[in-house]
Protein backbone atom coordinates (compact mmCIF):
# COMPACT_ATOMS: atom_id res chain seq x y z
CA UNK A 1 0.00 0.00 0.00
CA UNK A 2 1.56 3.69 -0.64
CA UNK A 3 1.95 6.11 1.47
CA UNK A 4 0.38 10.24 1.26
CA UNK A 5 3.10 12.70 1.96
CA UNK A 6 3.44 16.10 1.57
CA UNK A 7 6.86 17.94 0.29
CA UNK A 8 7.52 21.24 0.34
CA UNK A 9 9.00 22.79 -2.84
CA UNK A 10 11.50 25.76 -2.96
CA UNK A 11 12.88 27.04 -6.38
CA UNK A 12 11.51 24.03 -8.20
CA UNK A 13 13.71 21.95 -5.83
CA UNK A 14 12.40 19.37 -3.57
CA UNK A 15 14.11 17.65 -0.82
CA UNK A 16 12.84 14.05 -0.70
CA UNK A 17 13.15 11.79 2.86
CA UNK A 18 11.43 8.56 2.52
CA UNK A 19 9.24 7.71 5.55
CA UNK A 20 10.61 4.44 5.52
CA UNK A 21 13.73 4.36 5.35
CA UNK A 22 15.10 7.74 5.96
CA UNK A 23 16.83 8.02 2.78
CA UNK A 24 17.19 11.04 1.14
CA UNK A 25 17.06 12.91 -2.36
CA UNK A 26 17.91 16.51 -3.84
CA UNK A 27 16.20 16.99 -7.20
CA UNK A 28 14.26 19.15 -9.67
CA UNK A 29 10.18 19.05 -9.43
CA UNK A 30 8.54 20.40 -12.76
CA UNK A 31 5.35 22.17 -12.11
CA UNK A 32 3.27 19.26 -11.07
CA UNK A 33 1.25 18.84 -7.68
CA UNK A 34 1.35 15.32 -7.09
CA UNK A 35 3.39 12.35 -8.27
CA UNK A 36 4.00 8.97 -7.08
CA UNK A 37 7.76 8.71 -6.28
CA UNK A 38 10.04 5.16 -5.75
CA UNK A 39 12.20 4.92 -3.24
CA UNK A 40 15.83 4.35 -4.66
CA UNK A 41 17.11 2.81 -1.65
CA UNK A 42 14.28 0.68 -0.34
CA UNK A 43 11.45 0.54 -3.26
CA UNK A 44 8.75 1.81 -1.40
CA UNK A 45 6.08 3.87 -3.43
CA UNK A 46 5.44 7.54 -1.66
CA UNK A 47 2.37 9.25 -2.75
CA UNK A 48 4.00 12.97 -3.22
CA UNK A 49 2.07 16.02 -2.78
CA UNK A 50 3.95 19.45 -3.29
CA UNK A 51 3.53 22.49 -1.84
CA UNK A 52 5.18 25.47 -3.43
CA UNK A 53 3.07 27.94 -0.67
CA UNK A 54 6.19 30.63 -0.20
CA UNK A 55 4.81 30.55 3.97
CA UNK A 56 3.82 27.08 5.65
CA UNK A 57 0.52 26.56 6.20
CA UNK A 58 -0.30 25.49 9.88
CA UNK A 59 -2.74 23.09 10.71
CA UNK A 60 -5.31 23.80 12.99
CA UNK A 61 -8.65 22.08 14.39
CA UNK A 62 -11.61 23.97 15.76
CA UNK A 63 -15.09 25.28 14.83
CA UNK A 64 -15.35 28.71 12.87
CA UNK A 65 -18.67 30.21 11.99
CA UNK A 66 -18.96 31.06 8.13
CA UNK A 67 -21.46 34.05 6.78
CA UNK A 68 -21.87 33.57 3.22
CA UNK A 69 -22.97 36.50 0.89
CA UNK A 70 -26.62 35.45 1.30
CA UNK A 71 -26.77 35.91 4.98
CA UNK A 72 -26.33 32.42 5.58
CA UNK A 73 -24.28 31.50 8.66
CA UNK A 74 -22.64 28.34 8.98
CA UNK A 75 -20.43 26.02 11.35
CA UNK A 76 -17.41 24.79 9.51
CA UNK A 77 -14.59 23.06 10.50
CA UNK A 78 -10.76 24.88 10.43
CA UNK A 79 -8.67 22.82 9.06
CA UNK A 80 -5.16 25.21 8.43
CA UNK A 81 -4.60 28.65 8.22
CA UNK A 82 -1.67 30.84 7.31
CA UNK A 83 -1.02 34.57 6.97
CA UNK A 84 -2.50 35.23 3.02
CA UNK A 85 -5.29 32.68 3.52
CA UNK A 86 -7.46 29.67 5.36
CA UNK A 87 -8.85 26.08 4.87
CA UNK A 88 -12.36 25.23 6.13
CA UNK A 89 -14.20 22.40 5.74
CA UNK A 90 -17.91 22.07 5.34
CA UNK A 91 -20.23 20.07 7.43
CA UNK A 92 -21.78 18.73 4.47
CA UNK A 93 -22.68 19.12 0.80
CA UNK A 94 -25.96 20.88 1.12
CA UNK A 95 -24.52 24.37 1.76
CA UNK A 96 -22.38 23.71 -1.70
CA UNK A 97 -24.91 25.55 -3.26
CA UNK A 98 -24.83 28.45 -1.29
CA UNK A 99 -21.16 29.23 -2.04
CA UNK A 100 -19.32 29.36 -5.65
CA UNK A 101 -15.11 30.49 -6.57
CA UNK A 102 -14.91 34.62 -5.96
CA UNK A 103 -17.87 34.62 -3.59
CA UNK A 104 -16.75 36.67 -0.41
CA UNK A 105 -17.63 35.00 2.97
CA UNK A 106 -16.80 36.23 6.38
CA UNK A 107 -15.14 34.12 9.24
CA UNK A 108 -15.02 34.28 13.25
CA UNK A 109 -13.80 32.24 16.23
CA UNK A 110 -15.62 32.13 19.28
CA UNK A 111 -12.66 29.99 21.08
CA UNK A 112 -9.27 32.51 19.96
CA UNK A 113 -10.76 35.62 18.55
CA UNK A 114 -7.38 36.84 17.65
CA UNK A 115 -6.72 33.81 15.36
CA UNK A 116 -8.82 35.58 12.15
CA UNK A 117 -8.03 39.23 12.46
CA UNK A 118 -9.83 40.30 9.17
CA UNK A 119 -12.91 38.37 8.86
CA UNK A 120 -12.87 38.92 5.41
CA UNK A 121 -12.19 36.25 2.61
CA UNK A 122 -12.58 35.49 -0.91
CA UNK A 123 -13.35 31.18 -1.53
CA UNK A 124 -10.69 30.37 -4.13
CA UNK A 125 -11.24 26.76 -4.54
CA UNK A 126 -13.61 24.03 -3.49
CA UNK A 127 -12.63 20.34 -3.87
CA UNK A 128 -15.68 18.30 -2.27
CA UNK A 129 -16.50 19.52 0.82
CA UNK A 130 -13.05 21.45 1.79
CA UNK A 131 -12.79 25.59 0.82
CA UNK A 132 -9.83 27.43 0.07
CA UNK A 133 -10.12 31.22 0.89
CA UNK A 134 -7.61 33.79 0.24
CA UNK A 135 -7.46 37.16 2.42
CA UNK A 136 -9.45 40.03 1.12
CA UNK A 137 -7.89 43.19 0.04
CA UNK A 138 -8.65 46.29 1.78
CA UNK A 139 -10.11 48.62 -0.33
Amino acid sequence: MTKTKEFRVQDRRLLFKCPSCGARRNSIIPDIRRKTIRCYSCGEMIKCLFDRRPEPRTSHAGRLLMKTRDGREIEVILKDISSRGIGVELPNGKFLRHLSVGDEILLSCSWNPNLIADPRYIVRNIRGLRVGAEKAQRA
